[in-house]
């Protein structure tokens, strides 16, 4: 599903700083993000908070472009607030 809105991510090793992407599509299992953090690699773990849920995911894959970074997460744990 399409989406918009702000979703805050952090990289699960030590000393990394959490970063902001902009939210592109959702799924049950999944989401993607658009952002400008050119250190996520396939395989990685980070937590995540989006408007509603935050948890920890994989990165799946990454597409970079002159413009833009997006990256699709596979979601491990989540959890509603």
């Amino acid at each position: 599903l399409k989406a918009n809105g702000s979703v805050t991510l952090r990289l699960r090793e030590e000393y990394q700083l959490p970063f902001e992407g902009r939210l592109m599509d959702v799924s049950a299992s999944g989401f993607r993000v658009r952002h400008a953090n050119p250190e996520l690699r396939s395989g990685q773990e980070c937590e995540f908070a989006l408007p509603g849920t935050q948890g920890k995911a994989r990165v799946v894959w990454n597409r970079t472009t002159p413009e833009f970074i997006e990256t699709g997460f596979f979601i491990l744990v989540h959890e509603t607030s």
